[in-house]
């Protein structure tokens, strides 16, 4: 039985295609982040028949929704699409391709009106019929923008009045020539106008002193593996002594995410505190804490050497931790016994890294 409905996909573009197993299983975890958004922004109500890789295909049957409120829905999705690229953007650490090209991401919208059939399928209404392939072909267009609401005739028709009172909103005419359908007229609005209403954020690099390093290493990797991998918590298993399990390790590692790393008697909780990008130069800095109290500060920088990277290590305490008056004596020497101990632990680990990245790098350098 076919039903008349509106049919509305929101549609992401801008991603290249990358090359390795890192940017493609990142960009992924963004597209899967921005669906989450546009999910959220789904003000109308519109059932969801399909998420199709970067877009979404929405539908209502019925009475079409007014153009005032598809324009509302399509802004609001816009803008916060938008401004949670942002958010990447400011927390962002990854120098992978994926995290690094994010902000060029943008976002356009498809809306049509006509017949189509629901199909149910594992507690899904899957539509289908001539005008869910127009409205998907409509996706190709010749549209000169690359942000932008696109509107059908066919639900261009069902509208009596079409607002323009926001003083953004301009409807441009536009005609696609579709196999099958012929000459399809569309209006489309430019979304560009509302990028000015998207808040720039700061991202705030705190300065660092490595001229007495507590521990330092070279390591015959390039400086893109050797960093990636030291900011991904998932790989700590493969060269961390002893650790048992990595719990709550983030897709993609953000300024404040955080992984909880167990060993057999204790657990400590890191979260990424910073990063700088500087010249050939990369910085990283996370806090841990351990379940007895300890907290501590962990500082990265590497150095490109040509094709291999220069690792320096500092690592200091908490103030409360170890120098505050205010603590009992005995935690003091627990907590610098503690301290001393947890150093030794991560130079041995940054060993185990170094020889990690180097095989790593050595099999891909075979394998290419």
């Amino acid at each position: 039985m076919t039903k008349s409905a509106i049919i509305y996909i929101p549609d992401i573009s801008g991603f290249t295609k990358f090359v390795t197993k890192t940017e493609i299983k990142h960009s992924e975890h963004i597209i899967s982040e921005l669906m989450e958004v546009i999910l959220k922004s789904n003000l109308l109500d519109f059932n969801i028949s399909e998420i199709e890789g970067d877009a979404v295909l929405f539908y209502k049957t019925g009475e079409p929704p007014k153009i005032g409120d598809v324009i509302e829905l399509s802004k609001q999705m816009f803008l916060n699409f938008h401004n949670h690229l942002k958010v990447i953007e400011r927390d962002n650490i990854c120098q992978c391709g994926a995290c690094q090209t994010a902000s060029d991401l943008t976002l356009k919208f498809i809306t049509h009106f006509g017949d189509l059939s629901e199909v149910e399928i594992r507690n899904f209404n899957k539509i289908m019929g001539g005008d869910v392939i127009l409205a998907h072909r409509l996706l190709k267009n010749n549209v000169d923008s690359r942000e932008y609401l696109l509107l059908s005739e066919k639900y261009l028709e069902t509208q009596k009045s079409f607002p323009d009172n926001e003083g953004w909103i301009t409807y441009k005419e536009n005609v696609e020539d579709i196999d099958s359908f012929g000459k399809v007229n569309t209006k489309y609005i430019d979304f560009k106008p509302l990028l000015k209403f998207i808040s720039p954020v700061n991202k705030l690099n705190k300065s660092k002193d490595f001229s007495s390093p507590d521990y330092s290493l070279n390591i015959n990797a390039p400086i893109k593996l050797v960093y990636g991998n030291l900011i991904d918590a998932n790989t700590k298993s493969k060269w961390v002594p002893g650790l048992k399990a990595v719990l709550d390790a983030p897709g993609i590692t953000r300024i404040n995410s955080s992984h909880t790393c167990v060993f057999d008697n204790i657990k400590i909780k890191f979260a990424a505190e910073d990063s700088a990008v500087k010249n050939n130069e990369l910085f990283y800095s996370e806090k841990g804490e351990l379940d007895s109290g300890l907290k501590f500060t962990t500082d990265y920088k590497l150095e490109a050497l040509g094709s291999s990277t220069k690792l320096l290590f500092k690592i200091y305490p908490a103030e409360n931790s170890i120098n505050s008056g205010k603590q009992n004596f005995f935690v003091k020497i627990k907590n610098k016994f503690l301290f001393g101990k947890l150093k030794k632990s991560i130079i041995k680990s940054l060993n185990n890294f170094k020889n990690y990245c180097e095989n790593l790098s050595s099999e891909r350098n075979q394998s290419a």
